[in-house]
C-alpha cells in the first residue's frame, strides 16, 4: 500500500465524504478536472442524463482542457 499511499486520504473525522470533499483531499483545482471527475463519479445516476452522455460530457470537458493548454503552450 505504501507504494500508492497517495490514493489513499485519511476521513476518520469526516461521517460522510462527497464529492466536492473528494476534489478537495485530492487537491483537484482544475476545474475542467473537477467538473470530468464529478461528471465520471456519478455518471448517469442523476436522473437527468444517461451514463452515456455523462461520460461523453467529461471527454468533452478534458478535450477543451488539453486545447486550453495548446493554446497556453503557443501564447
Amino acid at each position: 500500500m505504501s507504494e500508492h499511499s497517495h490514493y489513499f486520504k485519511e476521513t476518520s473525522h469526516l461521517d460522510s465524504i462527497d464529492v466536492y470533499r473528494t476534489l478537495l483531499l485530492f487537491n483537484v483545482t482544475n476545474p475542467c478536472v473537477a467538473h470530468a471527475i464529478k461528471k465520471l463519479l456519478c455518471a448517469g445516476q442523476r436522473g437527468v442524463k444517461t451514463e452515456s452522455k455523462d461520460i461523453q460530457e467529461a471527454i468533452d470537458t478534458l478535450n477543451r482542457l488539453l486545447e486550453i493548454k495548446r493554446e497556453d503552450e503557443e501564447a
